[in-house]
């Protein structure tokens, strides 16, 4: 018996060592569409892709964000989806975000004088890992150009009607 708990607590701590080493996870925007919305509010529907860089999966039990666009708040938001993201390996979360129309009116304004749109995604993710809610922090900065999303530019296909494809392209990632 004392054998066993012995054992037990070896692997216990041999458990809690490798959460504590373990590398922060990769952070993404992976899509965002509208959702519902009202007069002041609009919900934002929000994909958000983590990459696992450990030997070991990360239970996910949650994950909170804020995202700011051009220096500005934007959005913020909530999940308590669990997903668990494979070693070595990626998985996208659902996230509801909320933003107000003053933020939105605010970005189309800023829209017309530059081409480029920084964005910072950051927020907690709640990895849970033997009975135990751990919450790790996360950041990502980026930027999206513009130039490339507006129909008619060099390279960008017009598709077919005439509407020329529009996203928004990742700047040196």
């Amino acid at each position: 018996m004392k054998r066993i708990l012995v054992l037990g607590f070896f692997f216990l701590l041999i458990g809690c060592a490798s959460v504590e080493d373990a590398k922060p996870p990769s952070i993404q925007l992976s899509n965002l569409r509208l959702g519902n919305g009202g007069l002041l509010n609009q919900e934002l529907l929000i994909e958000i892709r983590i990459g696992n860089p450990n030997n070991f999966e990360l239970p996910l039990t949650g994950l909170t964000f804020k995202l700011e666009v051009n220096g500005q708040p934007f959005a913020d938001g909530l999940s308590n989806a669990t997903v668990t993201v494979p070693r070595l390996g990626y998985a996208t979360v659902p996230v509801t975000g909320n933003t107000n129309i003053l933020s939105i009116f605010r970005q189309l304004m800023f829209l017309g004088k530059t081409d480029k749109i920084t964005y910072r995604l950051h927020g907690t993710a709640y990895v849970g890992r033997l009975g135990i809610n751990q919450s790790v922090p996360y950041e990502r900065k980026g930027e999206l150009s513009l130039q490339d999303a507006l129909p008619g530019q060099p390279g960008v296909p017009n598709l077919p009607g005439g509407g020329g494809m529009r996203t928004l392209a990742p700047v040196g990632l």
